[in-house]
């Protein structure tokens, strides 16, 4: 894993115009310091420091009655 690869993975998220997950970060937010949100995330997943945040839960209604659970990360 390196720095490029992360900067690989962000540019597939900014064209597909992920939405913010439960932290609130907004891709706009995270790009304006790029290059350090890069480092910091590498050397977090180097060191197995980083920790995901949890999914949020979202219900669906389904036509035919029930719901479903969607896990929005």
């Amino acid at each position: 894993l390196d720095k490029r690869r992360l900067y690989n993975g962000f540019k597939k998220v900014w064209k597909a115009k992920g939405a913010a997950g439960i932290d609130m970060q907004s891709l706009s937010d995270f790009a304006s310091d790029l290059s350090n949100n890069l480092d910091q995330l590498l050397l977090e997943l180097q060191t197995k420091q980083y920790s995901p945040q949890p999914v949020r839960r979202v219900e669906i209604p389904k036509d035919g009655g029930g719901v479903r659970l969607l896990g929005i990360p």
